[in-house]
């Protein structure tokens, strides 16, 4: 908390746009709302970096579907997961949000290909929720809100 330069923003465009005006060095973001930026002003003084190259990975975030038991229309609901997950709606999904495919057979947009490629942290999801717990005490104890 006695590093940050200033109130924590708001979102991930805040930070982007306060690292480009000089505010901030640094910020953590989600790397699609850089595209999204990027894509608008290719000139903006940012760029993305993916931290722990070396050694474990950078974090990456997921996204999931899931079906609940007593869905009214399973069947519907199974075929808008398979659309959703294939390579039609994943290239406009990453198209138009410059989010990586989460389908590995439909490659990137070009702003997100351009950023090249990164070693991700291959955690189980599963620690880190065991963990949760721990890193929310440990956010208390440095008094973040």
């Amino acid at each position: 908390m006695n590093n940050l330069s200033t109130d924590v923003f708001s979102d991930d465009i805040a930070v982007l746009q306060a690292i480009a005006a000089g505010q901030c060095d640094v910020g953590i973001v989600n790397s699609y709302y850089y595209g999204r930026l990027h894509e608008q002003d290719p000139s903006m003084p940012v760029k993305l970096y993916w931290p722990n190259q070396a050694d474990r990975g950078v974090h990456v975030n997921l996204s999931g579907i899931g079906l609940t038991r007593y869905a009214p229309h399973p069947e519907a609901a199974k075929a808008l997961v398979e659309w959703m997950t294939g390579p039609e709606a994943q290239a406009i999904f990453a198209g138009v949000n410059q989010e990586f495919p989460a389908n590995p057979a439909v490659p990137p947009s070009a702003e997100v290909a351009s950023w090249g490629t990164f070693k991700a942290d291959t955690l189980p999801v599963e620690v880190a929720g065991r963990r949760q717990a721990e890193a929310i005490r440990m956010m208390d104890r440095a008094g973040w809100n």
